[in-house]
């Protein structure tokens, strides 16, 4: 499967990975990171074999995976057995506006005028931190997932809080090939999907 990182309606196809030490082990492994640590804050790693690393922009990175499993039966990126165009691997590194939060969701569901629900997230989270703003979290707080995404099903990130003027929601949709990323103007305006 291809590997993405979306981070608030910017689209890369690689992730970003960093190599975690164990302090009295003498031991490290790679691990694509969500989250971070500290009260109102989870820290997650999703370990990731290390024959999967290349260079991206100057970083240890990923850009295909399978999903499997580590020897204690825990989830672990591995090298693909074969070539998955209709499913991709995404991180999603959602922002939160100060003293907000947000969300993952599935498409826009209209249920009257000026009115309107999400569909469910349509993806499989594998990997789950949480962000805060603050010593405590009391400037806001919000998750950031990795998960495993269908083709040709619409989702999105919605962000809440004060966000300085910058956009509330963005939509996107993996069509095999690549994540194409959109505001609902955007949708709206050119009829992309």
């Amino acid at each position: 499967m291809k590997v993405f990182t979306i981070e608030s309606g910017t689209v890369k196809e690689w992730a970003e990975i960093e190599e975690i030490k164990i302090k009295d082990g003498g031991f490290s492994y790679y691990a694509i990171v969500v989250g971070e640590y500290g009260q109102g804050r989870r820290f997650s790693a999703l370990p990731v074999d290390p024959r999967l690393k290349v260079k991206r922009n100057g970083k240890d990175a990923i850009i295909q995976a399978d999903v499997g499993k580590t020897k204690k039966g825990g989830i672990k990126l591995v090298p693909e057995v074969t070539s998955d165009e209709e499913e991709c691997i995404v991180v999603f590194r959602t922002k939160i506006g100060f003293r907000g939060s947000n969300e993952h969701t599935g498409d826009r569901l209209p249920t009257g005028k000026n009115d309107y629900v999400f569909h469910p997230f349509p993806g499989t989270i594998i990997a789950e931190g949480i962000i805060a703003r603050g010593k405590m979290g009391e400037g806001g707080r919000g998750q950031q997932i990795i998960a495993i995404m269908p083709k040709n099903v619409v989702f999105r990130t919605g962000y809440s809080g004060f966000l300085y003027g910058d956009y509330c929601e963005h939509y996107y949709l993996f069509n095999g090939k690549k994540i194409i990323a959109v505001t609902w103007q955007d949708r709206i305006d050119s009829d992309i999907f």
